[in-house]
C-alpha cells in the first residue's frame, strides 16, 4: 500500500505545502469538516484533486460534488482531468430538464454545479436536499457568508446553499483565499 499513491498516478509535482494539507491535514481527519484558507495561488485546486482522488483511490468516495463560482467551473473540469485523469460533470439545464423524473444528483456522481445556479433554485435546492454525498467541495467558500445589518443578520441564499450542504455530505471541504471581509462577525458567521 502507497499511502501516496495519487502523486505517482498524476500529471503534477506537488509542493511540499499541498503534500502536508493532504495528507497531513485532510485525509486523516473523518468525517471531515475543513476550511482551506491559503493565498491565492497557492494551489488549492491541487489540493483538493489529491484528496478527492485519493479517496477514490483508497474506496472512500463514489460520489462528490463541486461547487464553484460560474466562471471556475470549466477550469475546475478541466485540471481535474488534465491533472489528476477525474472526469467531472458539469451541471447543466439540459442535465437538469432531461431528469424530470428522477432526481439530476443520484444520476451523476462526479459533478461540477455553480453557486449561484443552486442557491438561486428551489427546485435544484430541494432535489439537492434529497441527496447524498461522500464530499462535497465548495471553492470561493466565503461567498456563502451571511451578514449583519445592524442587530439584524440576514442571511442570504448563497448562505442557506452551505447549511444545505454541509447536511448532505459525510466530508465538507471550504476553500477560499478570502476567509472573511474585515469584521470578526463575517468570519464568525462564515
Amino acid at each position: 500500500f502507497d499511502p501516496m499513491l495519487v502523486i505517482a498516478t498524476s500529471d503534477l509535482v506537488p509542493l511540499p505545502h499541498q503534500i502536508q494539507a493532504v495528507y497531513g491535514e485532510l485525509l486523516p481527519r473523518t468525517p471531515l469538516r475543513f476550511l482551506l484558507a491559503d493565498d491565492p495561488g497557492a494551489g488549492k485546486t491541487i489540493m483538493c484533486g489529491l484528496y478527492v482522488k485519493e479517496l477514490l483511490l483508497r474506496g472512500d468516495l463514489a460520489r462528490c460534488l463541486i461547487v464553484a463560482p460560474g466562471s471556475l467551473v470549466d477550469q475546475w473540469s478541466d485540471e481535474l482531468y488534465d491533472k489528476f485523469g477525474l472526469r467531472f460533470e458539469n451541471l447543466t439545464r439540459s442535465m437538469i430538464d432531461g431528469n424530470i423524473q428522477g432526481n439530476v444528483f443520484d444520476q451523476h456522481p462526479l459533478l461540477i454545479a455553480r453557486m449561484d445556479q443552486l442557491s438561486r433554485s428551489e427546485e435544484l435546492m430541494e432535489k439537492l436536499e434529497r441527496s447524498d454525498w461522500d464530499l462535497i467541495v465548495v471553492d470561493e467558500a466565503h461567498r456563502m457568508s451571511a451578514h449583519y445589518y445592524g442587530n439584524e443578520l440576514k442571511l442570504t441564499k448563497r448562505y442557506q446553499l452551505g447549511q444545505l450542504l454541509g447536511r448532505v455530505t459525510r466530508h465538507l471541504l471550504l476553500m477560499t483565499a478570502t476567509p472573511h471581509s474585515g469584521t470578526q462577525e463575517g468570519v464568525q458567521l462564515f
